[in-house]
Parts: structure tokens; C-alpha cells; sequence
């Protein structure tokens, strides 16, 4: 802190190395969510404010895009072909079958091929025919025993929760989000394995649109169809829909991002990271060879840095047993205190103050002439 540029009388840049593995404390069991303290505070003179910006950062790409409590459960009903699904009082799906994805990345057609091979019926069978559309990026399904329906739970599921509180399914994923689905989709097959049909069930709704627990009501129906022909997703599968965009959020920094997650107010963040590789690789940020968003703290000691990587509904990261690293540039500069600028107000008020007392004077210039010709008469 000693040596200064004599152009503009600051400091030289400082660089903070940090690796999440070297925490003084870690938050959760998270590696992802930490707090380090410096053995040296960082003590910023009076006159003197930070610019930080990151210099750089490797974080591996160890986390999952399903994630067991988040997006890993899909609930089904299987019944004889022209039989809807049933529903108790709260216009919730019963008895349903429960398939659990294994928590990790997935590609579309690995994620088809798995609800394909493990949806099951008695005997077992495996009813659900489940392709990925590389031409729509949407998911298609039929029936491919005949005389079964296969309904999938995704807007009435115990599980299907909320816009605001998402419970741990996979409709987004799936192409089926809160707003547009219709109801629960379904698909079956007849009895002579000729005739194919789709749709969507609801709770059967009574007087006052009571849920009649019981049976459910089909509405729309799509078909027969006497080829074979796919129920498609409402929307593009959305496999990244837990993990967009990555965040890394700092306690340095209160002011200087607005955050649509919680209605542009200002929040923590402190940079985006691009996912700019596949699973299992490292993401790797270097804003020093481009532009720099930098950010001005206002604390004069800074003695410890809180770190944690996040989604972009602000929810951790889990690198799973990996440490990530960051290095933060601190640039000192000198601080400049402006004017603040009059108000209307007070400039009116300045001028017509400035008026009386030139009308003062001039009226005392008047005074002192006159005198001076009253002496010399």
C-alpha cells in the first residue's frame, strides 16, 4: 500500500487468489457456499475507494442438471385403454406408480430412452413409447401395448407443486410447464392394437366445482388414429431448466447488480458465468481479456470474502466433492467528492439575492454622488 503510480497517486492493483478448498468456514456441507478470512485485512486509505472486478475463475462442470428433491420423480397411472385415472378430494392423481431418475446430466434422448425402459406395468410390461424429436426439440409419447393407457401425472401429480413453490417433478423438462398443459397427459392403445389415442384428464368437477373424488374426466381427446401417432410436449424440453445460468455472489457487493429474481432489486451478485463446456469439463471465465464489469465498494477493511455459486433462481450449486477458484482484482482509486448540484429553488433563490444586493449597491453609489455634489455647491 505504500508504492503509488505517480500519474494518479493510488496504490497498485491487488489480486486475490482463492480456492473454495482453503475455507475458513463452509456453509451446508456445501464447498460451493464459503466464507474466507484474511490473515491481512485489506485496509483502504480515506481517500481512496475499490474497483473489483474478477480477474478469473475454473469452475469444474461436476454439478447435475437433475437433481435428486428437485426434478428427478415422475408419477404414472396405468389402466385398461379407455379408463381415466383417478383423483382424491384435492384433485390430486391416485394410485400412482413413482419412477426415480438416478441424479445427473442427461441428453434428451437418454432421458427418453430411460422413461421408455422403466415405466412399467404389470407382468411386467413396458407400455410407454417415449422418442425425442430432434426436428420440433420436443418430446413425443404413445402406447405401445395394446388395451393399456399409460397417464402421466404432471399437472394434477402430488408432486407437480406450484409456479412459485415447483415441487420435485419433471414436467418443464418434459416440455410441460405450470401454465399450458391441459391436464394430465395420457396415451393408450385398443384392444385389437390398431387404434391410437391421446389426451389430457382433470378431477371430475361437481356443483360449485367441487372435486368429485373418483374417476376423471378425459377433455380433450385426440383420435383414433389409425396409425400410429405421438402425443408431443406443449413446449422444447427444457433438460437445463434447474441450471441456466451460473452466478457468483459475493458479500462485497450489495449495490452495484439488479436482479429481475427478485423484482430488480439490487442483490449480491457479483459476476454471470458462462457454461462454455460439457459435463465434465472446467467453465473457465476471463473478463482481463475482454471487458470488465467493476463493481465500487465503498468498505475501507475488508477482512474476510464470502463466496457461493449459484443458480439463477439463487439457489447453491453442489460441484460434488469439487473445489472451484476465483481470483478478484482490487483497484484502488483516488475519490473524488463532487457538488452536488443546486436545485431549481436555490438558484432563484441566489439570484434574486444577488439582485437585491446589486440593487443595494447601486442605490448606495446614487446616495454617495449626490453627496458629493451637495459639498462642492
Amino acid at each position: 500500500m505504500t508504492s503509488e503510480y505517480k500519474e494518479t497517486e493510488t496504490p497498485a492493483s491487488r489480486v486475490i487468489y482463492i480456492n473454495s478448498a482453503d475455507a475458513t468456514t463452509t456453509f451446508n456441507n456445501n464447498d460451493s457456499d464459503f466464507d474466507f478470512t484474511l490473515e491481512e485485512p485489506i485496509v483502504v486509505p480515506e481517500h481512496h475507494s475499490i474497483l473489483m472486478s474478477v480477474f478469473s475463475a475454473e469452475i469444474p462442470y461436476s454439478f447435475y442438471n437433475f437433481v435428486d428433491g428437485k426434478n428427478t420423480r415422475l408419477d404414472y397411472v396405468i389402466t385398461a385403454a379407455g379408463t381415466p385415472a383417478s383423483y382424491d378430494a384435492n384433485g390430486k392423481v391416485t394410485g400412482f406408480n413413482t419412477l426415480t431418475l438416478p441424479q445427473g446430466n442427461y441428453t434428451a434422448t437418454q432421458l427418453a430412452s430411460f422413461l421408455e425402459n422403466n415405466v412399467v406395468g404389470g407382468g411386467p410390461i413396458f407400455p410407454l413409447k417415449c422418442r425425442f424429436d430432434p426436428t420440433s426439440l420436443k418430446f413425443k409419447f404413445a402406447s405401445q401395448v395394446k388395451f393399456v393407457r399409460v397417464t402421466l401425472a404432471l399437472k394434477n401429480g402430488v408432486a407437480t407443486g406450484t409456479i412459485n413453490n415447483p415441487g420435485d417433478d419433471m414436467n418443464e423438462e418434459l416440455g410441460f410447464d405450470f401454465t399450458n398443459i391441459l391436464g394430465d397427459p395420457f396415451v393408450e392403445l385398443n384392444l385389437g392394437a390398431n387404434q391410437w389415442n391421446y389426451g389430457y384428464t382433470n378431477p371430475t368437477l361437481g356443483g360449485g366445482g367441487v372435486v368429485v373424488p373418483g374417476v376423471g374426466t378425459d377433455n380433450p381427446v385426440f383420435g383414433p388414429f389409425f396409425v400410429e401417432t405421438f402425443l408431443f410436449a406443449d413446449d422444447v424440453c427444457d433438460l437445463t431448466n434447474s441450471i441456466r445460468s451460473l452466478f457468483i455472489r459475493t458479500n462485497l457487493s450489495t449495490t452495484s447488480i439488479l436482479d429481475s429474481n427478485i423484482g430488480g432489486g439490487f442483490s449480491n451478485i457479483l459476476c454471470r458465468v458462462p457454461i462454455n463446456t460439457e459435463p465434465g469439463g472446467i467453465i473457465n471465465i476471463q473478463p482481463m481479456n475482454g471487458n470488465v464489469h467493476k463493481l465500487l465498494l465503498k468498505q475501507k477493511v475488508i477482512t474476510n470474502i464470502s463466496m457461493r455459486l449459484t443458480n439463477q433462481k439463487n439457489t447453491t450449486i453442489n460441484l460434488n466433492g469439487l473445489n472451484f477458484d476465483i481470483s478478484l482484482k482490487l483497484d484502488f482509486i483516488e475519490t473524488k467528492f463532487l457538488k452536488r448540484p443546486k436545485t431549481l429553488r436555490k438558484q432563484i433563490a441566489e439570484f434574486e439575492e444577488t439582485q437585491k444586493e446589486k440593487k443595494e449597491e447601486e442605490q448606495l453609489e446614487k446616495k454617495s454622488k449626490t453627496k458629493i455634489k451637495k459639498s462642492k455647491k
